[in-house]
């Protein structure tokens, strides 16, 4: 049987002598029925050029030679069947998943995104918020009347009424009663993106316009704003009152710091006179501090200005007391590149992915020309059975249910997919207040779905790096399995064989004769016989007493 055919004459593409080189779709070699052209060959040779060991393999014909056994291989795994194994599949699958993310996701946005909370990154801000709930699903008269709001909220306070007693007046922020709507410090991914960015667009001293988020709308003034500090690992030492002027108490945190000034190590002082009976048994010990994660009134802004390990506060009152803070090791702001590894995951879970996912819907409505009936889709809305939707009911084939009320390419998406849709996840949709905003949001996730598998399924034929990517590692797993069953299962189970081979080739493996042990060099052969009588006795040895050349201990081998 004929095998394969090789055609090698001029294969010097991209290498040298371009003007004689052979065409990326010109036959390189055919294997049974299969026909492998030269793109496929110099793809993988210029892939793997560059992590090549061995010199000689970076030869045209040597990486041939590679490449003929390469792909022989390949086609004993296919003649196996080994492409229809489960366990390849559920792999390839769950590769492919991975490998089609970024496809889903524009690079530029992503991109800007994480350039933007890397610069970010760099500064804390101190912000007060005053909030005005309202529904993100809200009616649009509803939305009108809570910026409205808002606003007149904003005249109020830049006429003469402070902020913070327009936020515990105003505010549907409940904790606005205690704090006044002070939130504190905060950086980057601590706060849903439109407020995140409504606070840093904000100059220090001013109130922002009205802020929409899934909550509501905000009105945001910029307390102050910093350069990030790096992280630190803190302790406390803790005198228990809720009386700033509970003298007792002051005697006592005075006294704590003053055997600080006298030198008392921090750790100490913290073990034996903290009444934080959950820290003082590890010297005060409340490991790293991130900013908001300590419930402590003003620790912040006395961590801050503490910047070398060692350095402790004056004592400041909380309400739980009087402490002293102390920074017991300060660790270095992480570096660039790893900071940019963790935003690029964090900004595809943030809030920022809605950025993301419009980009995405976007993108995809304008590539298969999606359109909307809105007549039928107005239908639709009469078709609901709101009062039926938790017990999933049938919607019947008939002319109404399948008027079409989207199309993208040459598919379509009928009234009978919207409701049925609706009533599969029901608790999605319930606590909608309107049947017009069940269907509009119904309509735009099930399009939004549709859309994404009709993007997915023609990954390989627009992407070809995409397609060669999921092929090289279904072929990699069969390759895998063919040598698995061929040679490691069958030399695992082989007695015989083994045994066989040993036989054969048991001269290459006899090691010469040796020892391990110690060798002893005198200067003189009388010490050396003494030296031997002493320590075949087992008798204590003065080595002083014999001079040696040199005393070796390892393995030797006996000539």
């Amino acid at each position: 049987m004929k095998l394969f055919k090789r055609s090698l004459q001029l294969l010097l593409f991209t290498f040298s002598f371009q003007a004689f080189a052979q065409q990326p779709t010109d036959m390189l070699v055919t294997i049974n029925d299969s026909i492998y052209q030269v793109a496929d060959f110099e793809r993988l040779y210029n892939k793997n050029i560059d992590i090549i060991v061995d010199e000689s393999q970076k030869d045209v014909g040597n990486y041939f030679d590679l490449y003929t056994l390469y792909k022989l291989r390949l086609q004993n795994a296919y003649n196996l069947k080994l492409d229809k194994s489960d366990r390849i599949n559920q792999d390839i699958t769950k590769f492919r998943n991975e490998l089609a993310e970024k496809y889903f996701i524009n690079e530029s946005t992503l991109n800007a995104l994480v350039e933007e909370a890397l610069e970010r990154s760099k500064f804390e801000i101190n912000a007060s918020h005053i909030l005005i709930a309202v529904d993100e699903l809200a009616q649009p008269q509803d939305t009108l009347a809570a910026y409205n709001q808002a606003l007149k909220i904003r005249d109020e306070v830049l006429n003469g009424l402070s902020f913070e007693n327009a936020a515990e007046k105003y505010s549907n922020d409940l904790s606005a009663k205690s704090n006044k709507g002070n939130l504190g410090y905060f950086s980057v991914f601590r706060m849903v993106y439109p407020f995140e960015t409504g606070a840093y667009n904000t100059k220090v001293g001013d109130i922002s316009l009205p802020v929409r988020s899934n909550f509501g709308y905000h009105l945001i003034k910029v307390n102050n704003k910093r350069a990030t500090p790096k992280p630190k690992n803190i302790a406390h030492i803790l005198v228990e009152t809720k009386d700033i002027n509970d003298q007792q108490a002051k005697k006592k945190i005075n006294d704590n710091y003053k055997r600080l000034e006298l030198g008392d190590p921090f750790h100490d002082v913290a073990f034996h006179f903290s009444e934080d009976i959950t820290t003082r048994d590890n010297g005060g010990d409340l490991g790293m501090y991130n900013e908001g994660n300590l419930n402590i009134e003003g620790i912040s802004d006395i961590l801050y200005d503490l910047n070398f390990n060692g350095a402790y506060s004056k004592p400041f009152f909380s309400q739980y007391g009087w402490h002293i803070v102390a920074v017991t090791k300060v660790n270095d702001l992480p570096n660039l590149t790893d900071l940019k590894d963790l935003f690029l995951k964090r900004v595809k879970n943030d809030s920022r992915a809605v950025l993301l996912e419009k980009d995405l819907i976007d993108y995809l409505k304008e590539l298969y020309q999606f359109k909307i009936d809105q007549t039928h889709l107005a239908e639709t809305v009469k078709m609901l059975h709101r009062e039926e939707m938790m017990n999933q009911p049938k919607v019947d084939s008939n002319p109404e249910t399948e008027k079409v009320v989207a199309s993208y390419s040459d598919k379509k998406i009928t009234s009978k997919n919207i409701l049925e849709h609706i009533y599969s996840f029901a608790n999605q949709y319930a606590f909608l207040k309107t049947d017009e905003l069940v269907i509009n949001k119904a309509l735009n996730n099930y399009s939004l779905r549709k859309l994404k598998e009709e993007y997915d399924s023609q990954l390989e034929n627009k992407f070809p790096d995409f397609a060669h990517t999921l092929k090289e590692y279904k072929e990699g797993l069969m390759l895998f399995d063919l040598l698995e069953q061929q040679i490691w299962d069958k030399t695992a189970t082989d007695t015989l064989a083994l045994m066989q081979y040993y036989e054969t080739h048991k001269e290459k493996y006899v090691q010469p004769d040796h020892f391990t042990g110690e060798v002893y060099v005198f200067k003189k052969r009388y010490d050396a016989k003494i030296y031997h009588k002493i320590i075949k006795g087992r008798y204590d040895v003065n080595e002083d007493d014999f001079p040696m050349v040199y005393k070796y201990q390892g393995r030797f081998t006996l000539d």
